[in-house]
């Protein structure tokens, strides 16, 4: 089984410096580290797990997500028993795949609703961070808060990612939008330079 954390530091209790290095600077949370100690203790009564390659596993308004490769994610879906106590558990399953094409994701995450526009800015340092723009319209309709989708997002394409509401009735293209942008631009670079 490959976890976030180490398989030793799991029976140990304590992490290794990899590990440790990885939560202090948030690679991972304390919720892969407990998550992947609880799915580590069920490898016995389900064989099958084994195999299963966890990325990352987050609390989310009463779901639990967990991010897979592909075969992980068929591993998962063959074990209704697995599935039921991680329901009984953590509460919603919502599996995803990595690697993922972010609008694909952004629209599994959203449906019914449609993004209006998905833009990546390429920052200094070469990470890149995705901006989602979603219609204002739609906001009943999407089971997730922007914080909720920013952090699965986030963790699923190992970039940063946010997500905001489209005004309703704003032009698309005029001198307010623009000085809009160059506000959002200017917080941005003074939010990256405190990182």
């Amino acid at each position: 089984m490959h976890l976030p954390v180490c398989v030793a530091d799991l029976d140990s209790d304590i992490l290794c410096s990899d590990c440790q290095k990885k939560l202090d600077s948030g690679q991972i949370t304390q919720f892969d580290v407990d998550f992947s100690k609880w799915i580590l203790t069920r490898q016995e009564q389900f064989p099958a797990i084994e195999d299963l390659t966890l990325f990352g596993a987050l609390n989310v308004s009463s779901r639990l997500v967990l991010v897979v490769n592909k075969k992980g994610r068929d591993i998962l879906l063959s074990l209704p028993d697995l599935l039921e106590e991680l329901r009984a558990t953590y509460g919603e399953v919502v599996i995803l795949e990595r690697p993922a094409n972010l609008r694909k994701l952004v629209r599994e995450l959203i449906h019914p609703a449609i993004e209006t526009g998905v833009n990546s800015l390429y920052l200094p340092d070469g990470s890149r961070e995705n901006v989602v723009m979603l219609r204002a319209e739609d906001r009943p309709r999407i089971g997730y808060s922007l914080e909720d989708l920013r952090r699965i997002v986030t963790a699923v394409m190992e970039e940063q990612a946010i997500f905001q509401y489209q005004e309703e009735g704003t032009p698309k293209k005029s001198k307010a939008s623009s000085d809009d942008f160059e506000q959002r631009m200017k917080d941005f670079t003074r939010r990256q330079a405190r990182r």
